[in-house]
């Protein structure tokens, strides 16, 4: 049971308290809340109002533009509009000088009623080819045995598709076996390369020469030399 114990007469058990200097306990002792604020941390209590206005004194009578009424203006001061500095206009690039034509050799070709054999003895003309029957002059001064054009070869290109591919003259050996292709061609180009290419690939068994006007030039001269 509880209650007071015998002979306490009514009294609540006396409880130990820490003293302080002068008998100053925490029961006589005021809260901190219910002090005077008249000073906070050593501090005056008139140097938060102060603090506040400085945080808040650039805001002071300028108003939210999301809030204003409509025809409303804002009472704040207008900031004069400056323009930005004029956008310069980009730099003129010199234009590049246009590349020099190459010249073209000229070339002492036959007339285009010139007539060729060829190794089987057949007469053949190019009248729609100077560059042609250039070649077959060098073939013909070099004693080789040469055909215009006997078949063709079939290329297959990348999608599968297949193409036929002729060479101008075939040059053969005793055996009668080719041993040279030879393609006339008025200029290198990419579409040439590409085929003849394509070409390398498929028949690497093949060897194969390009004659331009250059090419034509250099084996009809003095010191030209066929190395087959």
């Amino acid at each position: 049971m509880t209650g007071p114990k015998r002979g306490s007469r009514g009294r609540a058990p006396k409880r130990n308290t820490a003293q302080g200097r002068g008998g100053i306990t925490r029961d006589s002792t005021r809260p901190a809340r219910e002090r005077s604020p008249g000073r906070e941390e050593g501090r005056p209590a008139e140097s938060r109002p102060r603090r506040e206005e400085s945080r808040t004194g650039a805001r002071t009578g300028a108003t939210n533009p999301a809030r204003r009424k409509p025809g409303e203006r804002d009472s704040s001061p207008e900031r004069p509009f400056k323009p930005g500095p004029a956008r310069q206009a980009p730099p003129k690039v010199a234009k590049k000088k246009p590349l020099p034509e190459l010249k073209r050799v000229q070339l002492d070709a036959p007339p285009p009623d010139a007539t060729f054999r060829d190794r089987d003895g057949e007469t053949i003309t190019f009248p729609d080819s100077a560059l042609k029957r250039v070649a077959a002059r060098i073939l013909t001064q070099k004693n080789k045995a040469w055909r215009y054009r006997p078949f063709s070869f079939p290329l297959f290109t990348d999608k599968g598709n297949e193409q036929a591919f002729h060479f101008d003259f075939y040059i053969y050996d005793a055996e009668d076996s080719v041993i040279r292709l030879i393609l006339v061609v008025p200029f290198e180009s990419r579409e040439v390369w590409d085929r003849v290419g394509r070409f390398k690939r498929q028949y690497p068994m093949y060897a194969y020469e390009l004659w331009t006007p250059e090419r034509l030039a250099q084996l009809g001269g003095p010191r030209g030399r066929l190395d087959f």
